[in-house]
């Protein structure tokens, strides 16, 4: 395997960039850092995912398996470009020996830096933001993938026009080859809990299944509730109501499965999920749930699109074409690479830090 140095060059600090000058990295998270190189002949800034040495309680086999899949699954995706998704170039060791990606760079920051310093996005920008991820997820599910891991954290932003893209398939799985006539379910639970969908509470064990692209759908709707609102729709899609803990057994159940973790909740579960349950029981509106109360100070197409993707049983749940083909969607209109829209007007999906640079 060709080292980074040999093939592309030293790492870079950030320093281009004002606002990320003085950070030693460009990001870092629980198996990788990011970091930025130069390529040496064509002057390129580019992204590397150096990952972090293997845990003693992870196999060598499991360890270089796991490094295999991430990547593989990234340049397959990568070999069908796509304007909302991060492109994956090329797998390298760096002169410690470890495992790189080398990626293309958005220097825009994240999602969630976008959160955090533009609280008050117009409502067309939000909605923008969002078809741009539908649109990226769609093209996954499209090549059999479900990313399992959407949340701001995770999605990207150039600095020119502040384009959204995906990125960081670390547990992202493929569902369906090319070869195979029907999608297979995912199993292990993975992502972060905030964004999981009811089902993921149920798996009792790692052989527990799960359709990978319902939770996208599901992690996507949370993310357009953090876009709009700057908060979680709930803290967590489970409730039992049982104070204490649910008496249920756990013969069989795996400790520390999700369904271990939340049939054994002290305070029952997230109430405003339960709540949110009850509602949708209750409704007599053709879209079930349209009516709950976490739909407030949206728009009617807004409330109808997400009650579809917040469905708690994933067997009905929308789909990503269906929630592109919803009116809401379907009337929303995205910028180009500049931010420019077709009538001339201009979005600003970039932080006011990554902007003035």
């Amino acid at each position: 395997m060709p080292s980074l140095r040999e093939k592309y060059g030293d790492y870079i600090k950030p320093s281009s960039n004002p606002f990320l000058k003085k950070q030693p990295l460009v990001g870092t998270g629980a198996t990788a850092v990011i970091r930025l190189v130069k390529h040496k002949r064509n002057g390129t800034i580019l992204a590397v995912k150096e990952f972090k040495k293997r845990d003693k309680k992870e196999s060598e086999r499991d360890y270089h398996k796991r490094m295999g899949n991430e990547f593989c699954i990234s340049k397959t995706v990568s070999n069908q470009p796509h304007r909302h998704i991060v492109t994956t170039f090329d797998l390298v060791t760096d002169e410690k020996d470890r495992y790189c990606t080398v990626m293309e760079y958005c220097d825009g920051g994240d999602l969630y830096d976008l959160i955090r310093d533009r609280p008050n996005m117009t409502k067309d920008e939000s909605a923008c933001l969002f078809k741009q991820l539908l649109l990226g997820i769609q093209q996954l599910h499209q090549l059999g993938i479900a990313h399992r891991d959407i949340k701001p954290e995770n999605l990207v932003l150039t600095r020119r026009g502040g384009t959204l893209k995906i990125t960081d398939f670390g547990v992202a799985d493929v569902v369906q080859s090319c070869f195979e006539s029907k999608p297979r379910p995912c199993r292990k639970w993975c992502g972060s809990e905030p964004f999981w969908s009811p089902e993921m509470w149920t798996l009792k064990d790692e052989h527990s299944c799960y359709d990978g692209r319902a939770l996208d759908v599901w992690s996507a709707a949370v993310t357009y509730f953090c876009i709009r609102q700057q908060q979680l729709p709930f803290g967590a899609s489970f409730y039992h109501g049982c104070v204490g803990g649910k008496k249920v057994s756990l013969n069989g159940v795996s400790p520390g499965s999700p369904y271990s973790v939340s049939s054994q909740a002290m305070d029952g579960g997230d109430f405003d999920y339960g709540k949110y349950l009850k509602q949708r029981q209750q409704s007599t509106s053709s879209s079930s749930g349209v009516g709950c109360d976490c739909f407030q100070g949206f728009a009617d197409q807004e409330r109808e699109c997400l009650a579809g993707m917040l469905d708690p049983d994933p067997l009905s749940r929308w789909t990503v074409d269906q929630v592109l083909a919803s009116p809401w969607m379907q009337a929303t209109t995205v910028c180009d690479d500049n931010g420019v829209l077709p009538n001339g007007w201009q979005h600003t999906h970039c932080t006011p830090s990554h902007k003035k640079h």
